[in-house]
């Protein structure tokens, strides 16, 4: 296996690269981003290897990665293999490149039933190798890229294709292949969704489900604040006022800024910063709600289903999962994924055709275990 690993940083030496990603069989891919240090995250740097283990690290700042490696990346390229795709997907389409034709060895580490499936773990317990992340945190917006940054991300895509190897022997041998291709194509089809997503910055706050008239008002006040603040100050929104932060202040409104001081440790507690909170949340009491347009965000995504009968079914079909991966000798994430068992103990499910419409479930399982879910559904 070569070690050569290129820096590219120039266009004449990022099309003769992509030439030569073009004709290969597969290539592992990585990418790294400036998001915990910087209001919104960049494709900073992508780094690309070659079954035998040659890399290619890509200046994401510096270069038109789309133009030259968008076909490559995409569905008309080889396939890619990654660890725990998400990131990298959302990552990649915000820069306007669509990944696609992807395998995935932490889909393949988690269907195997494996403890442990950290790229450093499974690469130390399988090969041997060291990653060293002390650069784990780092800022990938910074130049130059030096020979010890190199070393560290050419580290996590040189072995990648060794990994898949081995983990997709396995997952063949447990005739689970089918349902790894389903998950992965899920996890890669959230991603995309989600890089998309482009409702109004309150309606992707988590926990918002459930705040009275004026708590949606004071919430959308307050995350349009955070938005701004995170822009001046350049930071991530998240350090600037945590979603659980955002939800207590929308419901519990505080009238003072001592009051409000205790409620948003952990984000900005400056006395301009304060002053902001404050404001917004006055302001949200002022509105009285969103405009009636916008209500439909604050539903629950659970739909109107009893919450006592929905508990039920997933107590159900966690147990028709556990008894059917026992006698499988499979995990039972093959079986029936969390996300899968999640949303099908909120649907009306009655046969094939109501599994179908559950992204990730997949004709595998629709075929094999869709009469025993609607068995299963139809005891409770």
């Amino acid at each position: 296996m070569t070690s050569a690993t290129h820096l590219i940083e120039h266009p004449d030496d990022l099309r003769a690269a992509a030439r030569d990603l073009a004709t290969a069989g597969s290539i592992a891919i990585d990418c790294e981003s400036d998001g915990v240090h910087h209001w919104k995250s960049r494709l900073c740097v992508l780094q690309c290897a070659l079954p035998d283990g040659e890399v290619f690290i890509f200046d994401a700042l510096a270069l038109p990665l789309r133009d030259a490696l968008g076909e490559v990346l995409g569905e008309g390229g080889p396939v890619k293999v990654l660890h725990d795709l998400y990131f990298d997907a959302w990552l990649l389409r915000g820069a306007s490149i669509a990944l696609a034709r992807v395998v995935d060895t932490s889909v393949h580490a988690r269907f195997l039933g494996l403890r442990e499936t950290g790229l450093a773990t499974l690469l130390s317990q399988r090969f041997g190798v060291v990653l060293d992340k002390k650069f784990q945190q780092y800022d990938w917006a910074k130049r130059p890229l030096d020979e010890p940054l190199q070393d560290y991300l050419a580290g996590d895509v040189r072995h990648l294709h060794d990994l898949h190897r081995e983990l997709d022997a396995d997952a063949r041998a447990r005739l689970i292949t089918s349902e790894v291709e389903e998950e992965t194509g899920y996890a890669l089809r959230r991603a995309l969704r989600d890089a998309d997503d482009e409702r109004l910055p309150y309606a992707k706050v988590k926990g918002r489900h459930g705040l009275d008239a004026v708590g949606r008002a004071v919430l959308k006040r307050l995350a349009a604040a955070r938005e701004s603040l995170a822009e001046l100050r350049d930071l991530p929104s998240g350090r600037v006022l945590s979603n659980a932060a955002l939800v207590d202040v929308a419901r519990r409104r505080p009238r003072s800024n001592e009051r409000l001081k205790a409620m948003v440790q952990g984000g900005l507690r400056d006395d301009d910063s304060l002053a902001v909170w404050m404001a917004a949340v006055r302001d949200g009491e002022a509105d009285g709600d969103v405009p009636p347009d916008e209500r439909h965000y604050f539903e629950s995504e659970r739909g109107g289903m009893d919450g006592a009968l929905r508990r039920r079914r997933e107590v159900a079909l966690q147990k028709w999962r556990a008894e059917t991966a026992t006698a499988r000798g499979i995990d039972p994430q093959v079986v029936l994924p969390g996300h899968c068992l999640d949303a099908i103990a909120g649907a009306d499910v009655r046969g094939a055709d109501d599994l179908r419409r559950i992204d990730g479930v997949g004709e595998v399982r629709v075929l094999r275990d869709g009469d025993g879910i609607a068995a299963c559904l139809a005891a409770v």
